[in-house]
This record gives structure tokens, sequence and C-alpha cells, in this order.
């Protein structure tokens, strides 16, 4: 925080949260925006190993709601599993079954439902959540209806924003056509060892316009964090 404010014309910060408690994690994300200058806030995709919609935090979404703040959804150590020990599969895997897990669960439960001016940033471009919607829709249409969220899930890919992180233009080119790419944010994943290098030219090579990058380079930032 010390440092974004200190470079404020380069960086920002988001502020982090404990989400064990809702009400506390509310009052730090306050504190984080009011007092250190966070410009949204930035949570993993699960709470001891539960999914955020199945874990108390209305409190949270609430305040993030009030404060007219995103909030960033990204894994962080989710548990694993011997199957996916090796070759990456952590990253590759189980990030994104994390992600998507909690996405689901937030329809599901009815947060979205609850708080429909909650806005929310997915990493990874949302994990199997664009591809696997509609697979979520099946699940849906067998629910009883005082069990289910008010649309199918597949209604919901625009309450959502995505960053770019899918390395190549062919799942780039799903994305856009499914949310458009006013819910389509930059990202590198740096400096992890998945980093996009060249997040600019993939976009370029998937065919996305100059207006295009643009927007999604940072015109939409700019708009979604208010700067």
């Amino acid at each position: 925080g010390e440092v974004a404010q200190q470079h404020g014309d380069r960086l920002s910060a988001l502020a982090t949260a404990p989400l064990q408690d809702a009400q506390l994690a509310a009052r730090e994300l306050e504190y984080g925006v009011k007092q250190c200058g966070a410009i949204g806030g930035v949570i993993a995709a699960n709470v001891d190993e539960v999914s955020l919609g199945e874990t108390d935090l209305d409190a949270f979404w609430a305040a993030a709601v009030a404060l007219d703040v995103p909030i960033f959804i990204h894994p962080s150590q989710p548990q694993m599993p011997p199957r996916t020990g090796k070759y990456g599969m952590l990253q590759v895997v189980q990030f994104t079954y994390d992600t998507t897990a909690s996405v689901g669960s937030l329809i599901f439960s009815g947060v979205l439902d609850r708080f429909p001016t909650l806005n929310l940033i997915l990493s990874h471009g949302g994990g199997y959540y664009p591809y696997q919607a509609y697979r979520f829709d099946r699940v849906y249409r067998n629910m009883a209806a005082e069990e289910a969220p008010s649309q199918a899930p597949s209604a919901y890919v625009r309450r959502f924003y995505y960053d770019t992180i899918l390395y190549d233009a062919q799942p780039l080119g799903y994305l856009k056509s499914l949310v458009g790419t006013d819910r389509m944010l930059l990202g590198t994943d740096y400096p992890f060892p998945v980093v996009e290098n060249d997040p600019v030219g993939l976009l370029e090579t998937a065919g996305f316009t100059a207006e295009e990058l643009v927007r999604i380079g940072g015109e939409q930032a700019k708009m979604l964090f208010k700067l």
C-alpha cells in the first residue's frame, strides 16, 4: 500500500481481508479503501477449503457494494490432491478448479441475486466456468424452484469480469464471443512461472482490434476501478 501511494501515477493497491470472519473482513476492506487508498479487494477462491458461496460472507459482499469497489478472486494455495502433485498440475488444474467451484457456489447460493451490483473479477479467464456454463445449466434445470438461483448459470456470465490469462487465440476468442470485450481485463500472471510475457501481442495475434486493445489494455480497468 505504501509503495502504491508513493507511485500513485503508476500503481494501485487492492486490500485483502480475513474471510474467516465476515464482519472483520468488511471492516478491513473499508479500512483498506478509506484509510489506505485501495481501489478494490483481493481474496482467495476458498475459505479453508470451503467455496465462497458456501461461506457466510454477506457482510463482506455488502461492504464491497457500499464502498462501490470490485473484488478480485484469485486462487491461493488450494488443497493439492496427489494426482496434481506433479507437472505443474496444481497451477493448471487446481487453481482453475478452485475458481470454478466458487463461481458455481456464488451463483447457486444466491449471492449474485442478493447483491446485483457486486463486481467480481475472475482470474485465468474465469477457470472452467465460461466453457462449462451450459453444463451448470443442466444441473440448474433439475433443481427445485425454491433452491435455484433466479436465472440459469449461463445467464450470469456477464456478471463477472475476466482477465486474459488464456495463452492462446482460440479460448480468448471464445471468451470474447461469450462475455464481450467490455468484460475482459488485461492480465499477465506475473511473477509466477505461468506468466504471459506478451499479453498485448497475444491479443493482437487473436485478432482483437486497436479499439478493443485500448479497452482491454486499460480503459476498462480505469472505469471499473474509477481511476
